[in-house]
Order: structure tokens, then sequence, then C-alpha cells
């Protein structure tokens, strides 16, 4: 369910009409009181209330995040249909409207059938795994297409017509050399500001000249510059 929902998100408005910064957090604090749950019931000997996984989920750990209705009623689909007792069946099928191919936990005893299993995995997931239409593939690759071609533009060196033939790096370096280094005040020496500040007196009691050191005001000063 963790991956579904991060992976809706690369299709926009089309996954959540609201982005939302669903992270490994909200996975490790809804995996902890899952975990406590079942443990608590276990040795109290009473059954696992199901509803109750389902709301803190949903309502609590990642829909506390969630601020459109339409996303919240989408997750609350997700949450009863991947956190119910029947994911604990033989070979239970977390996509039944899937044919391209059938994600479940296989029931093997040797890892290299569960290697086989998991290198038969498609190397693209269809939208409707995810609960939405093909087309919606399409979109994505659109955005993301049209999102690297503007960056290739944004980096391309450009040709300022109206500036002499000068590129834009060489108008930055130009206006920083003619422009803003002459704004900047002479550089001081430590060494100076030392005998200046020996030369300071402080409040009253505080200290005299020549020992810079304990008045505050100076050691303030000394250490800005």
């Amino acid at each position: 369910m963790h991956s579904v929902l991060l992976e809706r998100r690369k299709f926009g408005p089309l996954g959540f009409c609201i982005p939302y910064a669903f992270n490994n957090a909200d996975l490790e604090a809804s995996l902890t009181f899952i975990e406590k749950h079942m443990t608590t019931s276990l040795n109290l000997n009473i059954p696992i209330s199901w509803k109750a996984i389902q709301y803190m989920v949903s309502d609590v750990q990642y829909g506390g995040k969630i601020t459109d209705g339409l996303d919240r009623e989408m997750f609350g689909c997700y949450t009863q249909f991947w956190i119910q007792e029947q994911i604990f069946q033989p070979n239970y099928c977390f996509n039944q409207l899937i044919t391209e191919f059938t994600y479940q936990i296989p029931d093997y005893v040797e890892h290299s059938k569960f290697m086989e299993y998991i290198n038969k995995m498609p190397s693209n997931d269809g939208p409707p795994i995810f609960g939405l239409h093909p087309n919606a593939d399409l979109t994505f690759r659109l955005q993301e297409s049209t999102a690297m071609i503007n960056v290739l533009l944004d980096t391309m060196p450009k040709e300022a017509g109206g500036a002499g033939g000068l590129s834009r790096e060489d108008q930055v370096k130009e206006k920083i050399e003619k422009e803003l280094l002459p704004m900047l005040p002479i550089d001081f020496i430590m060494l100076d500001v030392q005998d200046r500040l020996k030369q300071l007196k402080g409040p009253r009691g505080l200290g005299e000249a020549g020992n810079y050191q304990l008045i505050p005001l100076n050691i303030f000063l000394y250490q800005e510059l």
C-alpha cells in the first residue's frame, strides 16, 4: 500500500488531487502500531481489531496529511482492500482486476523460487495497478518529457542580442566586476583592528584600555569582524 501511494504521486493530479509528502516515517509509525496491536492481542488472547488498524493507518498516520475529501475516500478504499485478514490466505492477490501480472506473495519454501518470481515482475508498472486508467501513463510521460526539455533549454547558454553579443555568463561577470566589486569596502587588517580595540575603553568597572578581552562589547565587535 505504501509503494502504491508513492507511485501514484508521479501521475500528478491524476494520482492525488493534492500532492502529499508521504515518507518512510508514516510507514514505520504504522508498522510499529500494527506490531504492538497484534502482540497485545496475542498475549491477551483476543481477536485482532482490523477496524482499529484501518482507522489508525488511513485516518491517523497517513490520513493526518490528507486534506482533500476525494483523496481521503480513495485512501480509505486502499486500506480496506489491503489491510484485512484475507491477506494471510495463501497466494492472496493484491491486484485482482489486473491480468498483465499477478502481484501476490507466492507460497514457496525455496529462496530460488522467490527470486525467480521477483525477476518475472515487469520493469514498468502499468497505471491500472494503481487504480488508474491506462491513459494516465501517457499523460505522465508527456509531462516528464516536457519537464526534461525545459531543463535542457534553461541550462543552455543564452546569447544576448542587445548586449554586444555577450552571453548571460559574460554579462553577470561584467556586472560583478564593474558594479558590485567597487561597492565593497576596503579590506581591513586584523592586526590594526586589535591595536584599535586595545585603545578603546569600556564601561567603568569592566576593564581598562589595553585589555579589550575583558570588555563584552569589544569582544563582540572583534568576533563580528
